[in-house]
């Protein structure tokens, strides 16, 4: 046998074999998250899609809260928007408001003459086709003057300008009027959602899950009360552009930045709003979900207490 040569181990020794060496454990990688690692690691050339909307959203949101109006009501152009106002507000009074009185007393005859069940009488209603029939002839009278004056105003109205403050100060008074119309209409729709809610709920139903139900419900409600305000902006809108005396280069791009702004405020309302929303709706689980535990656990020490044993 070599010297070098370990001697063979004894009879019923168990060989033990040589434990692997470990790896030596690498350190983890740092988790990427947040928005400022996004932002580092965004590349706006390889989504064109996600730049352009991401784009235009900051553009309206610019527009509507930081942008000042690009045209300057300068002193002359001041002067002549107010004497124009003037000669059309002053245009043909008198006939002007003699056929706004024809007219409203042709609009009392038709109200009078529609007695009940009028359509299946067929002396009332010759006498509602008569009624109509001159009212048709004063309103006909009525539009004539009517299109004078807004012609004028139109033409007054050209002398600042739709970029001016006035133009942008009347689109921001239309997208309010519609954004109030929304929001009502989202109230509303909540309030009676939340009583059906508790009027069809189920008995074994917490409040921790109405709660949950109903705030998805105002997150629908708003949603839709959001979308059909700036449905309801964008078709009124040209009607507010045709008040001014502009080229249709000029109205187009007026209609595409208002709608782009108008979109933008929305969707960050409606952000913030589920955010917010959100927010409320895990605190008020929380809480319910700690009474709940409080009551289990006083229950749990009562039933204890109830069925020990006295010494």
């Amino acid at each position: 046998m070599d010297a070098h040569e370990e001697p063979p181990p004894a009879p019923g020794m168990e060989i033990q074999r040589r434990a692997e060496e470990e790896e030596p454990r690498r350190p983890p990688k740092p988790r990427s998250g947040g928005i400022v690692s996004m932002l580092s690691k965004w590349q706006p050339h390889k989504t064109p899609k996600i730049t352009a909307s991401v784009g235009l959203y900051l553009f309206g949101l610019f527009v509507a809260f930081v942008a000042r109006p690009p045209v300057t009501i300068t002193d002359e152009m001041q002067t002549r928007y107010f004497e124009k106002m003037e000669d059309a507000n002053s245009v043909n009074v008198e006939g002007r408001m003699a056929a706004e009185q024809a007219l409203l007393q042709a609009q009392g005859d038709v109200r009078d003459a529609q007695v009940w069940f009028w359509y299946f009488a067929p002396e009332s209603r010759a006498r509602v086709a008569a009624a109509r029939g001159v009212e048709r002839l004063k309103q006909g009278d009525a539009d004539v003057f009517r299109r004078e004056r807004d012609n004028m105003l139109r033409e007054a109205k050209g002398e600042l300008g739709l970029w001016s403050s006035l133009g942008i100060d009347e689109a921001k008074a239309l997208f309010k009027k519609s954004y109030e119309r929304g929001k009502l209409f989202a109230t509303r729709s909540s309030y009676y959602d939340m009583f059906w809610l508790i009027i069809a709920g189920r008995s074994d139903q917490n409040m921790a899950e109405l709660l949950i139900r109903w705030g998805f419900t105002v997150l629908s409600n708003f949603t839709v009360g959001m979308i059909s305000a700036i449905v309801s902006f964008m078709f009124a809108l040209p009607a507010l552009i045709s008040t001014f005396a502009t080229s249709t280069a000029s109205a187009v791009a007026f209609y595409f930045v208002a709608s782009v702004s108008a979109a933008s405020v929305v969707l960050s309302f409606l952000l913030v709003f589920r955010a917010d929303l959100a927010y409320d709706r895990y605190e008020q689980g929380k809480a319910a979900c700690g009474a709940m535990h409080s009551g289990l656990r006083n229950l749990n020490v009562a039933f204890a207490t109830f069925l020990r044993v006295p010494p």
